[in-house]
């Protein structure tokens, strides 16, 4: 008979993850009760430190055990490089007696909990960026496959009852909103996704080449749409208000206040203009 979790590899690989499938993965499985109605998904990190040159050292080890406990001990690691390797499609001994937790009731974790294991060393070292976005992929999917909601996504630290402290450096609410934001983009069509991505790129200028915001070049140097819009209206607005005292709010609080103070027959002149701006940057039809 198979194993409840056999789905999990297609189901991450079906969520844009790259995913490893460790041999013997789809009939590993510790003793005990089979989680075959998991509620959620819980975060754990390894507690071994790991590098991009070495992204997932703690594989063997999730897959054997340890001295003190048997393997397996997830269902799958999520590496340092954000790679997911698949371990076990029954249960893991990854969460021990569990209390309620969110929507989640108390019990056996490890019948209740699909685990994720975060290969990083969780006190001196937090999870890499694209660690931390491959987790909230995966957990997103598999909670959508479980028909969960995304309150489900729980950490080790909050259901544990010996104190564990996993996933170190991971603000479990973050995370969570992290989750809801992933969840709005999945549901966007390729159409609204491109059109967010064109208005990003329009307002904050090509990125750098780590994916860094850096505006626009100009002749004043790198700035980005809101920083010119801010020097405009607040010249503008110049004519007609004292300067800004030192300290004055900046950035898009600034823009609505320099709108605020404007005389309507100015602002609304202002405003039409910048729409006309906006709409001759839009590429023309079959573009």
């Amino acid at each position: 008979m198979a194993l409840p979790l056999v789905w999990l590899a297609d189901v991450l690989r079906a969520a844009g993850l790259a995913v490893v499938e460790t041999s013997g993965w789809k009939e590993r499985t510790a003793s005990g009760v089979q989680p075959a109605a998991a509620v959620g998904v819980l975060e754990h990190h390894t507690a071994t430190p790991a590098s991009y040159e070495n992204p997932a050292p703690s594989v063997q080890l999730c897959i054997d055990g340890r001295s003190d406990l048997k393997g397996p001990l997830c269902h799958a690691v999520i590496g340092f490089d954000g790679v997911v390797h698949v371990i076990a499609a029954g249960r893991a001994n990854h969460a021990g007696e569990a209390k309620a937790s969110g929507p989640n009731p108390a019990g056996d974790g490890n019948t209740l909990y699909v685990g994720f294991e975060w290969d990083y060393q969780g006190v001196e070292q937090g999870p890499s960026p694209e660690q931390y976005g491959a987790a909230i992929t995966a957990t997103a999917a598999v909670l959508r496959h479980l028909g969960r909601p995304l309150e489900a996504a729980r950490g080790h630290k909050e259901t544990s009852v010996t104190g564990k402290i996993d996933p170190g450096h991971v603000d479990m609410d973050r995370f969570r909103a992290d989750l809801v934001t992933k969840d709005q983009e999945d549901e966007m069509t390729p159409e609204q996704d491109a059109v967010l991505r064109r208005l990003e790129h329009e307002l904050l200028g090509p990125r750098g080449p780590e994916g860094q915001i850096q505006g626009w070049q100009t002749a004043v140097g790198p700035r980005t749409i809101v920083a010119m819009l801010v020097d405009l209206v607040n010249s503008m607005a110049a004519n007609n208000q004292p300067a800004a005292p030192q300290g004055a709010v900046q950035g898009p609080e600034a823009i609505k206040a320099a709108f605020e103070a404007m005389p309507a027959d100015q602002a609304a002149p202002l405003l039409a203009e910048l729409v006309r701006i906006q709409q001759q940057r839009q590429p023309a039809p079959g573009a």
